[in-house]
């Protein structure tokens, strides 16, 4: 059979049984003969295909092509199941299955999961992670792109940081599965796709045929919160799919949570959150409709002064200003549109999006050092629109000798956002800003505008070789008013302005199977984050896009059925920058800096009842223009890791995790140190009937350890010196979780 025939075959089998796939960001493009998984129902009179296990044989192709033809034209299908093909050596996917071992009592816990990125808590329950890959302290989201059922979740040009990603929003148990792409070498994704992109993915209906179900979870931390009852966590989820139609797929899930946690003046964060999908066909094509809700308020004891806890001076769980924290809603609208023709050969898939975010945010990093008598403290404000648009078509191009799969988008994305920082005590809001250093204040509408076209290809000129070239071309426009009275009209002080840039993103990637056992990967491409649209205009549109350049070699290795190794070496070069600093209120430039390192990743089902899973990422970054520092980096993290062993079957499990960062450099002189940590965690569950009982045991040896970290000079008092010294959100002590489900 030809390697023509036999992508036609597989290309034709796979459009007319497969569901539809996320459309904003489906799998990346790949010739048929490695064409992802699907699921679909099971033909109990067709021998069941091979086991998923990194790339398949022309021969087990050709006879999986067979059978769903045979299963086309008799009108059944079959089940298909497994791992998406990667990308990139250095591709991770974690399926239902695996994210149900591990740890998951909020939308944090599920990305803490994922190889080679670690995330922290950021001074509050309600706050937007701290993230950290390959070797950037990413801040709120600034280099990776994170995406919800294809909706992008960072914020350009937000009151507290650029390319915010808050992900508290959404409900731990509809996560379904997770990807990450890490470089900048797929041309369907855009801003911030610098270190790599992250996809979450929800269910579409209730696991268990649909049948409704409510998980209750409480907590109790160890510490001074440990003995009032008052201070048990507590969390409620219930989700059902209700029948409407045969065919149809639905899901409403809600969510309702108190949590206090272990800090002495009590976190108070109190949270609501929605989901709603609905699936169903509608002429030749799959129509999706998604809705989701959240609101949330909560105190937050800051970062507290290291020196100040070493000296017995402050609990490591008590806070210098105890009036920090926020109030956080979200709502968003979705709905896409998947046509599949396999006579054509062709899928056209269409999304648009709409999404509703506020932010109130009072911080104190200095305090009393800027404003002796009223202290440091600041109010961030975040009032935003954003309404986007995702086309795609793919097709098939039927060849002689060398079959192409290739893919057009079209992408545009608005954001309508006011956004305003002011000085504050006790989060009221004073008349006058700081007396002393630069003004923070600030009052502006920022309006961005992102137009997008890109292309991509997956060629195969011989059987074991795959060529993918892509093109990117975006196109911003920044439109800023300055709503500050004292500063609107005065050409030396506004913020406001206009300013317009394009940027060019060339992908290239190559794969090799030398084997059936071995696959060699070759990446390189161009990515960027957008920098603010107050930072955009006052440069004229000058280093408003940081180009970032990245290249990778890397090889996976499939030993056994249900066992993958993979390894890679990369480079990212991150382009000289205008970085709007929130907290400070302008424009700060950055040196070009540059980042290289190691990547090793594997897991194993060692038996049917025993799994295990490791990987290790090492990253050396520097700032190109040496200052005498030796390059050295702030925050950039070096070595990260994490792994587990599992014991499990359909009804119990148990499992060790464990995760952990190493020391790093505090400051770019590194004279301070943002120390690491290594966090083990348990988790075991039992199924009884309907009721599905589970035990979580975040940090089971009860470490002390730091989680956000940043150095700070700051004075503790009103007559205190300033002092530089490193301020951290402690991190968790050992905390017990229990749910139950119970499935109606």
């Amino acid at each position: 059979m030809s390697l023509l025939t036999l992508a036609e075959r597989a290309f034709s089998a796979a459009v007319a049984l497969t569901p539809p796939q996320p459309l904003t960001h489906p799998q990346p493009l790949i010739h048929p003969q490695h064409a992802p998984p699907r699921t679909v129902a099971h033909n109990p009179t067709l021998p069941p295909p091979p086991e998923a296990a990194g790339t398949t044989t022309d021969d087990e192709l050709a006879k999986l092509a067979d059978a769903q033809a045979d299963a086309a034209h008799a009108g059944e299908t079959i089940e298909i199941s497994g791992e998406a093909p990667p990308e990139s050596a250095s591709s991770v996917h974690l399926s239902a299955e695996q994210l149900r071992l591990r740890l998951r009592t909020q939308p944090s816990d599920v990305l803490r999961q994922i190889p080679g990125l670690v995330v922290s808590q950021h001074a509050g329950g309600g706050k937007s992670d701290q993230y950290f890959i390959r070797g950037f302290d990413s801040d709120h989201g600034t280099d990776i792109a994170v995406f919800s059922d294809g909706v992008p979740v960072n914020l350009t040009s937000h009151g507290h940081g650029q390319g915010y990603s808050d992900t508290h929003w959404m409900i731990p148990e509809t996560i379904d599965t997770v990807d990450i792409h890490k470089g900048p070498y797929a041309a369907r994704y855009g801003d911030f796709y610098t270190a790599g992109a992250l996809e979450l993915k929800t269910v579409d209906e209730v696991p268990d045929h649909g049948d409704a179900t409510v998980w209750i979870a409480g907590s109790t931390p160890t510490g001074k919160a440990s003995t009032q009852f008052d201070r048990f966590d507590r969390r409620i989820v219930g989700m059902a799919s209700p029948h409407v139609r045969d065919g149809d797929k639905t899901l409403i899930a809600v969510q309702a949570a108190e949590v206090d946690g272990p800090f002495v003046n009590e976190q108070n964060y109190r949270q609501g959150s929605g989901l709603a999908k609905y699936k169903t066909r509608v002429g030749s094509g799959d129509l999706t409709f998604e809705a989701t809700g959240y609101h949330g308020t909560w105190n937050q004891s800051g970062q507290v002064p290291s020196l100040e806890v070493d000296a017995g001076r402050l609990d490591r769980f008590g806070s210098v200003d105890p009036s920090e924290g926020g109030l956080a809603t979200r709502a968003s609208l979705s709905a896409s549109y998947v046509v599949r023709d396999d006579d054509a050969h062709s899928v056209f898939r269409l999304m648009g999006y709409g999404v509703r975010n506020k932010l109130k945010l009072f911080s104190d990093f200095t305090l009393f050092a800027r404003d002796r008598v009223h202290g440091d403290e600041i109010r961030q404000t975040d009032d935003r629109y954003m309404t986007g648009i995702d086309a795609s078509y793919e097709k098939l191009v039927e060849s002689d000798t060398v079959p192409t799969l290739l893919r057009f988008g079209v992408q545009g994305r608005y954001d309508d956002t006011e956004t305003s920082l002011n000085h504050a005590e006790k989060r009221i809001i004073l008349p006058e800003c700081f007396d002393a250093g630069p003004n923070p204040c600030n009052h502006t509408d920022n309006r961005i505008l992102n137009a997008a076209v890109y292309g991509e290809a997956d060629i195969a000129p011989l059987k074991w070789l795959h060529v993918r070239p892509g093109l990117r071309v975006d196109g911003f426009y920044w439109n800023v008013a300055d709503l500050d009275s004292r500063t609107q009209n005065d050409p030396m002080t506004t913020q406001g302005g206009t300013a317009n840039r394009t940027m060019v993103g060339p992908k290239l990637s190559i794969e090799a199977h030398a084997d059936e056992v071995m696959t060699f990967f070759v990446n390189g491409g161009s990515g960027f984050h957008s920098n603010d649209a107050r930072a955009a205009v006052a440069t004229n549109g000058h280093g408003s896009l940081a180009r970032a350049l990245g290249a990778e070699v890397g090889v996976r290795m499939v030993p056994r059925a249900r066992a993958r190794v993979s390894a890679d070496l990369w480079y990212l070069h991150l382009q000289s920058e205008q970085v709007w600093s929130g907290d400070a209120g302008g424009t700060e430039p950055s040196d070009p800096t540059r980042r290289f390192g190691l990547d090793l990743e594997g897991s194993i089902d060692a038996t049917p009842w025993l799994s295990l899973d490791a990987n290790v990422t090492y990253a050396k970054s520097t700032i190109v223009a040496n200052q005498g520092n030796g390059g050295a980096l702030a925050l950039a993290p070096r070595w990260m890791g994490s792994g587990g062993i599992s014991v499990h079957d359909k009804l119990k499990f148990l499992s060790l995790r464990t995760r952990g960062i190493a020391d790093r450099a505090g400051n770019d002189d590194a004279s301070l140190i943002a120390k690491g940590y290594l966090i083990f965690d348990l988790v075991a569950g039992r199924h009884f009937g309907k009721l599905n009982v589970e035990v979580d045991i975040a940090n089971l040896f009860d470490q002390e350890w730091r989680e956000a970290q940043f150095a700070e000079s700051s004075a503790v008092t009103p007559t205190a010196p300033i002092v530089e010294q490193m301020q951290y959100t402690p991190g968790m002590p050992l905390t017990a979780t229990l749910k139950a489900a119970y499935t109606f």
